[in-house]
């Protein structure tokens, strides 16, 4: 379980974690054909982790994904906590294309940084 936490905080923790297992099968490998497999793995994690290097390497890039979720995480926060839990006001629904795109923003921080590529 937190493994899992920590991959949806930290992507690059996911990658070494999955490099790690792939030297260890590379180790283990019996078979030319298992060894193979193995050096294909690495490479493509070596690939994933020097991309998630580079894609922390500014701010910039680095806040780009948090800004775009962050009027979402706000609306969130202001229906639940203002109108609900306060019940200090309503707010307005939102509309059918930002609905989507909510959607589209909170599943790629929670669906797909917990599924990974393997």
């Amino acid at each position: 379980m937190l493994a899992l936490l920590m991959s949806l905080i930290n992507p690059l923790a996911k990658v070494t974690t999955e490099l790690i297992f792939a030297r260890t099968k590379q180790a283990n490998a019996t078979t030319d054909q298992q060894r193979i497999e193995a050096d294909v793995a690495i490479v493509q994690l070596e690939a994933q982790q020097k991309l998630l290097i580079a894609e922390q390497a500014t701010r910039a890039t680095r806040w780009i994904r948090p800004l775009f979720a962050l009027p979402f995480i706000i609306y969130n926060l202001k229906v639940v906590v203002w109108d609900k839990v306060l019940g200090l006001g309503t707010t307005d629904v939102l509309s059918d294309q930002y609905w989507q795109l909510q959607m589209i923003v909170f599943g790629a921080y929670f669906i797909t940084r917990g599924l990974g590529k393997k």
